[in-house]
C-alpha cells in the first residue's frame, strides 16, 4: 500500500486542510502505539502499513512502557493541535481550550485508528485492543 494513499485516507476521514496535518497526526499516533505495544505486535502492525511508517513504530526502550496511559497517548496527538488561547480567567473554571483540544485529539486519533483498522484483520484488531491503554482501547474500537 502506498503512503500517500494512507495519508489521503486519514486526511479525508478527518477533513484535514492539508496532507501535512494528516501526516503529523499519523506520526503522533504511531509513535504513541510504539510506546505501548510489544515488539511482535509492532512488527505485525508494520507489516500491514506502508514502509515509510516503520520509522515511527520504533521506540527507544526495549519493552513497552507500563506507565504509558491514555493521557500520555493523547499527549502525542494534542501536541499536533493548534490550541492557543488566553488564560482561563475564572476561578476554578474549565479551561475551554484544553477541553476542546482533548475532544479534538480523540476525534483525530480515531481517524488514524479507522485507517489502521481497514488494514487489519479482526484477530489483529482484537490483539491490539487488548494491549492498548485503558480508554485508548475504546477509542480504537469506536473508530
Amino acid at each position: 500500500m502506498d503512503y500517500a494513499q494512507f495519508l489521503s485516507e486519514v486526511q479525508r476521514d478527518g477533513s484535514f486542510a492539508s496532507r501535512e496535518e494528516a501526516e503529523a497526526l499519523v506520526v503522533g499516533v504511531l509513535m504513541a502505539m510504539a510506546e505501548v505495544l510489544p515488539r511482535p505486535q509492532l512488527e505485525a502492525l508494520a507489516s500491514q502499513l506502508p514502509p515509510e511508517t516503520m520509522v515511527y513504530l520504533r521506540r527507544t526502550g526495549s519493552q513497552p512502557d507500563p506507565l504509558f496511559d491514555s493521557h500520555l497517548f493523547l499527549g502525542w496527538v494534542v501536541s499536533t493541535l493548534d490550541a492557543t488561547g488566553s488564560r482561563d480567567k475564572t476561578v476554578g473554571g474549565l479551561d475551554l481550550t484544553a477541553a476542546y483540544s482533548g475532544e479534538e485529539a480523540i476525534r483525530r486519533m480515531r481517524c488514524v485508528f479507522s485507517a489502521l483498522k481497514r488494514r487489519l484483520g479482526p484477530d489483529q484488531q482484537r490483539e491490539l485492543v487488548a494491549l492498548l491503554p485503558e480508554e485508548v482501547d475504546t477509542w480504537f474500537l469506536n473508530a
